[in-house]
């Protein structure tokens, strides 16, 4: 459940970094709003997205594919690292979460979240070399948690399947 809320953080800053429909030499700058889905399973053990888009409206209108990236040492354990893949060059972005409000059904481990995130555009590549720009976003997210030898819920391991709407809004300038 924990990457949830990167991967809506993730849309929210993508949504901002996503005015690329200017010629090269253009700066471009501009408000800009987000829907996405990220769709993840856990296979073996390991977190695997099957599938995470989002659609841009405003300054930019796009649709990139979303990569969750690694945290960097020392990031904290509110802060979700992703890059958002245009055909015109990949956005990066970083999300820092609110705490989450959880609701989790111990008898059938499924569970709900609902967070508010930040997201900060820190540069990217090629026609988003020089990107920045700030969004706000909710993310809410649906799925159902792994259990426990012992038949408990285990909300540390990574969910059997896991379902992020992302939705957000802010400013994009590169």
């Amino acid at each position: 459940m924990r990457r949830t809320a990167g991967v809506g953080i993730v849309l929210v800053l993508a949504s901002v970094l996503l005015v690329s429909v200017a010629p090269a030499g253009a700066r471009t700058r501009g408000k800009e709003r987000l829907r996405g889905v990220v769709i993840a399973t856990n296979q073996g053990g390991q977190r695997t997205v099957v599938s995470g888009w989002a659609t841009f409206s405003g300054v930019l209108n796009a649709t990139a594919r979303i990569v969750e990236v690694a945290n960097r040492p020392g990031d904290p354990d509110n802060v979700s690292r992703d890059n958002l893949v245009f055909a015109g060059g990949t956005v990066h972005i970083v999300s820092t979460n609110k705490p989450p409000t959880v609701t989790l059904d111990p008898m059938t481990c499924a569970y709900s979240v609902r967070l508010s995130q930040t997201t900060k555009i820190t540069g990217g590549t090629r026609r988003f070399r020089r990107a920045s720009g700030t969004s706000r976003g909710t993310i809410r997210d649906w799925g159902v948690a792994a259990r426990k030898a012992d038949g408990s819920c285990d909300q540390q391991s990574a969910s059997l399947i896991d379902v992020a709407d992302l939705a957000g809004h802010g400013t994009l300038s590169f």
